[in-house]
């Protein structure tokens, strides 16, 4: 490498780096001051997206106009998101806000929070690729303006319409996904189709080609001068009306991230098709991500991204190592094919992301992808256009054409969707993670190598991707001890040779969100673990919350304790995969004599492998930590490596008398942020650092993990500084 490559090397890096952060400055400076966190403040602010409206709640997003007396300047478009709690009675239900609203209320602001274990979503990453720095709670809320925005015109008229699929149609033409049923989104991932709802680089390409076709036929049957003909290049104009309407397309979309990425993307494919520069398909490939990456530097954070690149990676490979089709219906064959290249190279990803990858795919897209492409997303645009020139009822009609094949298919993709072969939940298996991916990885290998004899890729195909996946799935046979950022809750996975145990099951809302179903299934998938045995501390919400979703989604589980048919007593013992769980509160007397509090009825268990032990006492408080001391012929047997601080360090529980039977060599305490509570408590922590052991809380630092042989011991936290 000569030195003018390498000096074009270092000042490409070096205008990378300048460029990202000065993106990262420019974040920060839109970013609401961190001063307006955690109190109530008077808000202006104009609704930029359409209310997601839930049973108990609204949630709106908008831009900041005035915070008290704060008024952010003209260019920073400070966004934030909040919600609207309708049982309280602080909002008017017949307002019924929109975007474009201008809005005043009450706020209270708080810093975005991800839950951060092991698979589970980082929801803090996706606000901030949204723009928006804070949410909160807002009420009190009147109404200043009412500017509806186009897009929430159209959907409006979208929901007006009697229409089978409405969600579906939103999806398409403007972006709008809160339409879609949870079972209609549920049965499109399932068959391979969850990416012809997002408008990507697919709908961006097919309104292009339809207006390069349209334009192009003008240029040929409409009756223009020669002079117009020799004055203006055909394909620049196809081109540039193209990218118009595309840009228009985007624009009823609110210029979402992944519409933008296709933009970018189209453009350059369209200005090295009309300059005529022959370059390799890598060197385009290279060239457009180096596009979106300029004005998108974050583009990598989204899994969209490496969905858009992979897949173009996949046909930009299969033309280059496979030869096109010959013969009768060659190019079906060809599609065909293709379909299948994407599949399996694709595979890894997709179980990445959606934790497995439909077997149908190829067959569903390959029917249903012309049917979207050719019929429904033309006829919707066209009706989406009447409906903004007061054409409802014409658009209302045209949407109803338009969903019709839909009306027809939509059966038979939900009994493709439920069929046992088709999704392969390739991380419902009981396998290690490195297994999981190992195999597929050697899948695509097997595919790719150029055998010509169909036994010798048959025999490889077996041998490779079994072999990975014995080799990869094997356990270290340690003990793995669990606490799960949960927040205000508490629930902890115990896991040794691929098995699991459940230490209560955190929280659940009425409003529909569980602990359950987004930390502690996707934790167990991410790891590769069937729960067998879960122990419910106490009654109390925070604990016991996600029991019904685990009883439902793993019917196998044995329970114990709190809301089961097996409470807890004292004396008890389980033998579980060569550990013991030593149960030691509640006792009998105390029990059937009704004197405990729903704190103070908390199991009081001691995990037990060798020479490591673990005691969790749930939420038990002072009282009933000096009659369980009391209780005990030995105090030592309460003698522990690890307490998990009970009650989240609050101050009428972790009793000096307590700390000294445990005699811990560290403390850890699962607790989160809450506005009635201040969890740990100072006197806790004063105690805990009396004993000269360290303590860690879920909240500063995330998962806390134990690991032990049995004799030795050590602390993990693997998301610390996230």
């Amino acid at each position: 490498m000569d030195s003018k490559t390498i000096r074009l090397l270092l000042i490409v890096v070096f205008c990378g780096i300048s460029w990202v952060n000065a993106n990262l400055y420019w974040q920060e400076f839109q970013s609401l001051p961190k001063s307006y966190l955690g109190a109530e403040y008077s808000i202006e602010i104009t609704l930029d997206e359409i209310p997601q409206v839930y049973q108990y709640h609204t949630r709106v997003t908008g831009r900041v106009l005035r915070v008290n007396e704060f008024v952010p300047s003209w260019y920073q478009g400070i966004r934030v998101q909040l919600n609207l709690y309708t049982y309280d009675g602080t909002y008017d239900e017949s307002i019924a806000l929109k975007a474009g609203d201008t809005i005043r209320g009450t706020a209270v602001f708080k810093a975005p929070k991800s839950y951060r274990n092991d698979g589970s979503f980082n929801y803090k990453a996706y606000l901030k690729r949204q723009g928006i720095s804070a949410v909160g709670s807002l009420k009190n809320v009147t109404l200043l303006n009412r500017s509806p925005s186009i897009r929430q015109q159209i959907f409006d008229t979208i929901k007006k319409a009697d229409l089978s699929f409405a969600g579906i149609i939103a999806a398409l033409t403007i972006g709008e996904r809160s339409l879609l049923p949870y079972q209609v989104k549920q049965v499109w991932q399932k068959t391979g189709l969850a990416h012809s709802l997002a408008i990507s680089g697919l709908h961006i390409g097919m309104v292009i080609g339809a207006v390069f076709l349209f334009v192009s036929l003008g240029f040929r049957y409409l009756p223009l001068s020669p002079a117009f003909r020799e004055r203006y290049n055909k394909r620049v104009v196809c081109a540039c009306a193209g990218i118009a309407i595309a840009v228009f397309y985007a624009f009823l979309a609110d210029f979402a991230i992944s519409t933008v990425r296709a933009l970018v993307l189209a453009g350059i494919v369209l200005a090295h098709k009309l300059v005529a520069v022959r370059i390799t398909p890598l060197q385009l490939l290279l060239r457009t991500c180096l596009g979106v990456f300029i004005v998108d530097p974050f583009a990598w954070q989204d899994a969209g991204f490496w969905l858009s690149i992979c897949a173009v990676t996949a046909l930009f490979f299969s033309s280059w190592r496979w030869r096109p089709k010959e013969g009768r219906f060659a190019s079906l064959r060809q599609l065909w094919f293709i379909q299948w290249v994407l599949l399996i190279i694709m595979a890894p990803l997709s179980v990445y992301l959606f934790g497995g990858f439909s077997l149908f795919a190829p067959l569903v897209n390959l029917l249903i992808l012309p049917l979207i492409s050719f019929w429904i997303l033309p006829l919707s645009l066209i009706a989406t256009v009447c409906s903004l020139f007061e054409g409802a009822s014409y658009a209302q009609w045209l949407w109803y054409i338009a969903e019709q094949p839909l009306v027809h298919v939509m059966p038979y993709l939900e009994k493709l969707s439920g069929h046992p072969s088709n999704w392969l939940a390739i991380d419902a298996l009981a396998v290690t993670r490195e297994a999981r991916f190992g195999a597929l990885w050697a899948l695509i290998i097997t595919f790719i190598v150029p055998v010509v004899r169909i036994w010798q890729r048959a025999l490889l195909t077996l041998c490779l991707p079994l072999s990975a996946f014995v080799l990869l799935n094997s356990r270290d046979g340690q003990l793995r001890v669990h606490m799960l950022d949960v927040g205000q809750s508490q629930s902890v996975v115990i896991e040794r040779n691929g098995r699991a145990l459940l230490m209560d099951t955190g929280v659940s809302y009425h409003s529909g969100f569980s602990v359950a179903e987004q930390v502690i299934e996707p934790f167990l998938r991410y790891h590769g673990l069937v729960p067998e045995l879960a122990v419910i501390s106490h009654k109390d919400i925070d604990h016991s919350g996600g029991k019904a979703y685990l009883a439902e989604r793993y019917p196998n589980i044995k329970w114990q304790g709190a809301k089961t048919n097996n409470p807890c007593e004292s004396g008890r013992v389980i033998h579980w995969n060569g550990m013991s769980l030593h149960t030691y509160w509640p006792t009998e007397s105390y029990a059937k004599g009704g004197q405990l509090s729903r704190n103070n009825e908390s199991c009081v268990v001691q995990l037990r492998w060798n020479d490591f032990k673990m005691l969790f006492p749930g939420d038990i408080e002072m009282a009933a930590e000096q009659s369980l001391l009391a209780s005990l012929e030995s105090k030592d047997v309460l003698n522990s490596t690890i307490l998990a601080v009970p009650h989240h360090g609050s101050k009428t529980s972790t009793s000096w008398p307590l700390l000294q039977a445990v005699n811990a060599k560290a403390y850890v305490i699962s607790y989160g942020k809450h506005r009635g509570y201040n969890f740990p408590h100072r006197y806790t922590i004063e105690r805990l650092e009396r004993t000269g052991s360290p303590w860690y809380g879920t909240q500063e630092v995330g998962q806390i993990t134990i690991i032990s042989d049995g004799d030795s011991w050590s602390l993990e936290l693997p998301h610390e500084n996230r």
